[in-house]
């Protein structure tokens, strides 16, 4: 066996355990002067999320009190949020203070906004209420492939697939970018969708990350490759060194 040989093929290794261009650059297809339009969809509310509802009014009777902003000295901010806040049952209802059980899953945040309105006016509790209602313990989890994976909550209404990756410190050099999977429950069953983030139509398609996804980034070849039982492209490139090293000595 030739040195020319052992070169070629260390040479092959090397080239063969690299990611290729194509499989790290996101948004390929895109240009500078590149437009969309993304139509984000209302979240539904469903049992054990967590409601904050503030209630803004004219009229009303000074022992009631509609807030759940209370004082709590043994918790920090959001933590009282949370312990104080409107918690959807099993069965899909909050008890609200004078109005009783609300049934509020299935309904959007502007839906359950209007629903109190009408309430409190309906039983003349209030004139002209102003309610403000927010989830509090909205998440998504990340798993794979990313620097940071875990689980993140967040309150902005609209997250995107980007923001949330960039939650979690992005995708490792080894992510699969072209195989995103989301796994999302929908009306009781778990549906799973697929991204292409080196191509602009997620954005076109679907780019909104809502509360309980389940974000997957897969290992791309290489990464699956390395973490066979060999080991990693080095340990098997210092294997092969040895093993040509070897012969070549044996047959001189």
């Amino acid at each position: 066996m030739s040195l020319n040989f052992q070169i070629y093929l260390t040479l092959l290794i090397i080239f063969t355990s690299c990611s290729s261009k194509k499989d790290i650059i996101y948004l390929q297809d895109i240009n500078s002067k590149s437009k969309f339009s993304t139509e984000y969809f209302e979240y539904k509310v469903k049992a054990d999320d967590i409601l904050k509802i503030d209630v803004n009014f004219e009229m009303i009777e000074p022992s009631f009190k509609f807030s759940t902003n209370q004082n709590n000295d043994r918790l920090n901010n959001k933590d009282a949020f949370l312990y104080n806040g409107f918690q959807v049952n099993n069965i899909g209802t909050i008890s609200f203070p004078q109005l009783g059980d609300l049934f509020v899953a299935g309904k959007s945040i502007i839906e359950i906004k209007k629903l109190i309105s009408d309430e409190l006016i309906n039983k003349q509790i209030l004139k002209n209420p102003i309610v403000d209602v927010k989830l509090l313990n909205s998440h998504f989890t990340v798993l794979g492939e990313v620097n940071l994976p875990g689980r993140y909550e967040f309150l902005k209404n609209n997250l995107n697939i980007l923001e949330a990756l960039g939650m979690a410190g992005d995708l490792t050099i080894n992510g699969k970018r072209d195989d995103i999977k989301i796994i999302r429950n929908v009306d009781g069953y778990n549906e799973v969708i697929t991204l292409n983030l080196t191509n602009s139509n997620f954005i076109k398609d679907s780019y909104q990350v809502i509360s309980g996804d389940i974000i997957i980034i897969n290992p791309n070849s290489n990464r699956v490759k390395n973490a066979g039982i060999i080991g990693n492209s080095g340990t098997l490139l210092s294997l092969l060194s040895f093993l040509l090293s070897s012969i070549i000595i044996i047959n001189n």
